[in-house]
């Protein structure tokens, strides 16, 4: 019994040491293998760096000093930078083209030499991002002078930018016309921000991302060009119609638009003096106050008529205020001028159909009304003797009264119908005189004024008013004139006078 117990004991003793040998002689099988390559790679990375292993940003792995030098200076003797312009341009600067190198601080040996070589199966699943302390440097003068051989400054591509602005006045008015960038950068801001991108080796520079181009200062919505805007258009929408006579003045956009102007506040300027050269050449053209006259009296004759108030007289202060007003409100409307005073009618003939024609030399008058003779009659005008001559000229009733006094050094009268024409000078009944005409006037005479036949004056007092025309005039040739004798005595107003556009002259008053 014994024995076959001890035999099971020696043939399982036996099997354990076969097992044995078997797994010892299998892990050795296994273990040189894993220490041949264990050694192996610990000598190769002597010589070589980790895998994943990357010195300034270059993928190094695997590599020897000089290979991974020899590849990072690759990198930067290939480099080109590009850059993206406005207008699609597209310009590059090569690095070789500018001596573009890289100085190290430091030896590439030296960063192999920190790696444990024998430590490299931890380095397996790590990433070995290595900086070398260098410099990239390049040729200041090359570059410089690539810098300005760019074709982004040539005048074909290089464009000022412009303001936002309000257009000149044309058919649709003032018109606001957008800013524009252009296509000009800023040289010394471009300058560095290329220097910047080539030290980082960056591969691309948006000029636009940049912000070197030069920016319009003003954009089309800015508060104040738009409220500029909408009052140039007020202003200029104005229309103020002159009719004088026949003749249309029209005061428009067209001539409104040259006085406007912006100033660097963008506030709205309205040239007064471009409003004052207006109303100036409207009473030049337009006024006859004071005009020498041509006039074809009712004898036939044709004779000139100097002196005398009468016409069309412009108020060009006040016109010249209101016109300013009416402008900067954007008024439209037809206008009568400001006058100090008015004529019958506008045109070369201003004294109309409806006025007074006094020959001194006949002491004889003729008052007509809308063409028609309402009073003929003789008079008496001032007394030459004592040098109170009635004065020649044209002048315009100046108002009518009944139950005036009429007063001087020497005299007060009362008369019923009074109505003067130049200064204290006028038409009045004389209910103290018993005859007219003939040479009364010339010793016997009035202190200036023109006495009539009280029934005559009558006539005239309730036909005329204020502003008709009183001619005064000598004609030689006359003297003997009365109104029994009209063999040359023409009627027709329309026949009778005519008025030219002589130059104001001044007249004498002699009350």
């Amino acid at each position: 019994m014994n024995e076959v117990v001890n035999k099971k004991i020696n043939k399982g003793t036996k099997s354990s040491d076969i097992a044995k040998k078997v797994l010892l002689y299998g892990g050795v099988a296994i273990v040189v293998p894993v220490i041949l390559v264990y050694l192996f790679l610990s000598f190769y990375y002597k010589d070589h760096f980790y895998n994943k292993t990357s010195i300034n940003g270059v993928n190094v792995s695997g590599m020897t000093v000089d290979e991974a030098e020899a590849a990072i200076n690759a990198e930067v003797e290939d480099y080109v930078l590009t850059i993206k312009e406005r207008n699609d341009l597209t310009e590059k600067i090569y690095g070789e083209d500018v001596g573009l190198h890289t100085v190290y601080d430091g030896d590439f040996s030296e960063l192999l030499a920190a790696q444990n070589p024998y430590a490299w199966p931890s380095s397996l699943t790590k990433q070995h991002d290595i900086t070398l302390n260098a410099a990239l440097e390049y040729d200041e003068d090359l570059l410089k002078e690539y810098f300005e051989g760019l074709k982004t400054f040539a005048p074909d591509y290089e464009m000022e930018p412009t303001d936002a602005h309000i257009s000149e006045y044309g058919e649709n008015g003032y018109e606001l016309v957008k800013e524009e960038h252009g296509a000009k950068v800023d040289r010394d801001k471009m300058y560095e921000v290329v220097k910047e991108a080539i030290i980082k080796l960056e591969p691309e520079l948006s000029l636009e991302d940049a912000e070197v181009y030069l920016k319009p200062t003003i954009y089309s919505d800015n508060e104040n060009l738009k409220k500029a805007l909408t009052k140039l258009n007020k202003m200029a929408g104005s229309q103020i119609t002159y009719q004088f006579g026949d003749v249309t003045e029209v005061l428009d956009g067209s001539k409104i638009s040259q006085w406007l102007t912006v100033d660097d506040k963008m506030k709205v300027q309205l040239n007064e003096e471009g409003v004052k050269e207006f109303v100036d050449y409207i009473g030049k053209n337009y006024n006859s106050f004071g005009r020498t006259r041509t006039f074809k009296t009712s004898y036939g004759d044709v004779i000139e008529i100097k002196g005398g108030d009468y016409g069309w007289w412009l108020d060009r202060a006040t016109e010249k205020a209101d016109l300013l007003n009416l402008i900067k409100e954007g008024q439209q409307l037809v206008r009568e001028p400001a006058y100090f005073q008015t004529a019958q009618q506008y045109g070369s003939d201003d004294i109309g159909d409806t006025y007074v024609e006094v020959n001194l030399t006949a002491q004889h008058l003729y008052f007509y009304k809308e063409g028609k003779l309402i009073v003929e009659t003789d008079f008496v005008s001032g007394n030459l003797s004592r040098g109170w001559g009635t004065p020649v000229g044209t002048y315009p009733v100046q108002y009518k009264e009944n139950d005036a006094t009429l007063t001087g050094e020497d005299y007060s009268t009362p008369v019923k119908y009074w109505m003067p024409f130049n200064r204290n000078i006028g038409f009045h009944d004389a209910n103290w005189r018993s005859t007219f005409g003939g040479k009364i006037y010339m010793t016997s005479g009035s202190h200036g004024c023109i006495n009539m036949p009280p029934k005559a004056a009558k006539t005239m007092f309730e036909n005329i008013k204020r502003g008709v025309a009183v001619v005064v005039y000598e004609l030689p040739g006359t003297e003997s004139y009365n109104k029994d004798n009209k063999e040359n005595l023409v009627t027709d107003p329309a026949d009778n006078k005519k008025v030219d556009d002589s130059q104001n002259t001044d007249n004498s008053n002699n009350e």
